[in-house]
């Protein structure tokens, strides 16, 4: 048998391998010096780590500081400078100059070596790599999602600013596509799953932070899923990362909601011909929806931004779930970091993948215990547990609350007066950037696998999340 080639991918290259462009240096420093008003644009694209070379590093970190300070930039008051002076480096300052004929070029030139800045630290990345996947390969992954992130966030990219115009336009163009989906009767974002929270929020958008909050046994889980069936429904796929409950629990109470099941019977195993039949065609419902899970412990939030992306690129990320927020793995090598630091840079991460993937991110997150020893237990953004920086990250934050787990027999529920809280939940929004708060009031049946608006018939019909 023939054999292939085999590859070794541990195995550093020699370190003179690594990209750079001394010729491309010389030629930035060179219209620099001719052109010093073309240094504040070079400055955005261009760091000091960038010049490989070391004198050419200096020479472009002491133009830096002059123009920190305001100091006229030229042939002269560069070799004036006392970290520049001597003959040799005098006579280096001027065939600078004589490398270019102007400064015409020098915006090119500089995204050419910040490309070739950041090509070298990604072979620097690679050996690194290499050297821990031996060393540290319980770590190596997370390590790896970091630093790779981290690169790409410095490579400057042509569409990173766009002129005012072309927002105003863009702008305007999903202004047009709201106002049909309104006229249509149509959810002008992804759809919640229940009727009154559309027509609050709008439905989910793109970009949008949502914070899902409550004490233990409000219903977390079961919101999650009711909003992952509406976004599927609607034929957005959706990423639920659940670091408290299994795949397997997920999909059960998925099947017991689909289905009609009883729950007990489900999780006894109690199950008639009838009953096996409407699970059959539960599950074949379910399968055809795109929704993917993912039941990792102590997930990181890069290892998430990392899936999320390649599911995006794929097709298959339009909207994610996070369950929940304080069972990620939050901790930092900085032995000075604080739990509260960690969940703000957690939270902050949700934010920016939001951001990224144009999808909502719905983030689930505990509340603290405070709330038991008050006499009104109604959650407040005060009461989000470990991290202010939740309700700032936050483009919407829910509270969901069932007065009766509290022993309350009764609620005000506005237009609706005094309603029984049996078998009711209720959605606070105590915080929405583009638009109203207010409270959306639900039904769920007793095993909470199924949630409706309180305006529909119970909750033993077809509205049901799962």
């Amino acid at each position: 048998m023939k054999r292939g080639k085999q590859i070794s991918y541990n195995r550093p290259a020699p370190v003179e391998v690594l990209p750079e462009s001394p010729e491309l240096e010389r030629a930035v420093l060179g219209a620099l010096i001719l052109e010093q008003d073309q240094l504040s644009d070079v400055a955005e694209i261009v760091e000091i780590s960038a010049f490989h070379n070391a004198d050419n590093g200096k020479i472009y970190g002491v133009m830096l500081s002059m123009l920190e300070r305001g100091d006229k930039i030229d042939l002269y008051t560069l070799a004036d400078r006392p970290e520049l002076k001597g003959r040799e480096m005098t006579r280096y300052l001027a065939g600078l100059t004589s490398a270019v004929d102007s400064g015409v070029n020098v915006l090119d030139h500089a995204r050419q070596l910040a490309n070739t800045e950041t090509r070298r630290r990604l072979c620097l990345f690679g050996y690194e790599l290499a050297a821990r996947a031996v060393s540290d390969p319980d770590g190596v992954i997370d390590w790896a999602t970091s630093e790779i992130t981290a690169i790409a966030d410095r490579a400057i990219r042509a569409d990173d600013i766009a002129p005012l115009s072309e927002v105003v336009r863009a702008t305007l163009d999903d202004l047009e596509r709201r106002q049909q989906a309104r006229q249509a009767g149509e959810c002008i974002g992804i759809p919640t799953g229940l009727q009154r929270l559309d027509a609050l929020t709008g439905g989910w958008r793109g970009g949008q932070l949502i914070v899902l909050a409550g004490r233990p046994r409000m219903g977390k889980s079961a919101a999650m899923l009711h909003f992952a069936r509406a976004a599927a429904v609607a034929g957005v796929p959706v990423c639920v990362f659940s670091a408290e409950m299994p795949n397997t629990q997920l999909a059960g109470r998925m099947l017991v909601g689909g289905s009609g099941v009883n729950s007990g019977s489900f999780r006894t195993g109690d199950i008639d011909a009838d009953g096996w039949r409407e699970l059959e065609r539960a599950a074949a419902d379910l399968s055809a929806m795109p929704v993917y899970l993912n039941d990792r412990a102590n997930i990181t939030p890069g290892a998430i931004r990392s899936q999320c992306k390649a599911m995006a690129r794929r097709g298959r990320c339009g909207m994610v779930i996070i369950d929940y927020l304080q069972l990620l793995d939050t901790a930092s090598r900085n032995t000075n970091s604080t739990r509260e630091r960690e969940i703000a840079a957690a939270s902050r991460s949700a934010k920016l993948l939001s951001k990224e993937l144009d999808a909502p991110v719905i983030l689930l997150s505990q509340l603290s215990r405070k709330i038991e020893d008050r006499a009104d237990r109604t959650p407040m953004l005060s009461d989000l547990r470990e991290s202010g920086a939740i309700e700032q990250d936050a483009d919407m934050v829910l509270f969901l609350d069932r007065p009766a787990v509290y022993g309350v027999e009764t609620i005000e529920a506005g237009r609706y007066g005094a309603i029984p809280s049996e078998g009711v939940g209720l959605l606070h929004i105590a915080k929405h950037r583009e638009g109203a708060t207010g409270c959306v009031i639900f039904r769920h049946n007793d095993s909470l696998t199924r949630i409706s608006d309180y305006d529909s018939p119970a909750t033993d019909g077809d509205a049901g999340p799962f």
